[in-house]
């Protein structure tokens, strides 16, 4: 048995294929050209809104899913935060995630925006957080401009996952097929999501 064994292996041994060169690394790409429209058209592609507005003045200079002043339940995690914009109605210090469902909009702030696909890379600053990023009627994310990534690989090597309990890429609003392959928006999270690109002045 072993001696039928050991042919077999001599024999897969000699028709081994002699070794090939070294693969040669293949250098990252580069920010293309138009990365900020090709960011807006991945964006729509996914169903979602995309605005570009001043980091200084950006709450009112994007149209919003409902008037800023007329939203009565809006979470805002601090990072996104602005002297325009405040926690209101259950998004302001609830402690029971099932208090969020009322919830309308909530604002994030994203580490950084992929041009490749559009998408943003968020990590929640705690459980609360999460769970208002999915039972908030409407999303809003908000990310520098100046914080883009060409391609996931690239957005993959500043990812500490090790060190990261959670964290998730952002593109578009909530949306599934499974039902009659028929796609359909907000079935299981956001309704509608809007990435908000800042610009420095």
């Amino acid at each position: 048995m072993s001696e039928a064994r050991d042919t077999i292996l001599a024999a897969l041994e000699a028709a081994r294929p002699p070794a090939g060169p070294e693969p040669e690394r293949v250098p990252p790409p580069g920010m293309p050209e138009g990365a900020i429209a090709r960011i807006e058209q991945r964006v729509q592609e996914a169903g979602g809104r995309f605005a570009r507005a001043p980091a200084a003045r950006w709450p009112t200079s994007i149209e919003w899913p409902t008037p800023l002043a007329q939203i009565r339940h809006l979470y805002c995690s601090g990072a996104a935060g602005h002297p325009e914009i405040a926690p209101r109605g259950v998004g302001e210090g609830v402690h029971d995630l099932q208090d969020l469902d009322p919830l309308e909009v909530c604002v994030l702030r994203g580490r950084f925006v992929v041009v490749e696909n559009g998408a943003v890379w968020h990590v929640p600053a705690s459980p609360l957080e999460r769970a208002a990023a999915l039972l908030t009627d409407h999303l809003v994310v908000v990310v520098r401009a100046e914080d883009k990534r060409a391609t996931l690989h690239q957005a993959y090597e500043e990812i500490a996952a090790s060190q990261t309990a959670f964290g998730w890429f952002l593109c578009g609003p909530s949306k599934t097929a499974d039902i009659e392959q028929s796609l359909v928006f907000g079935a299981h999270g956001a309704r509608t999501m809007q990435l908000v690109l800042l610009d420095e002045e």
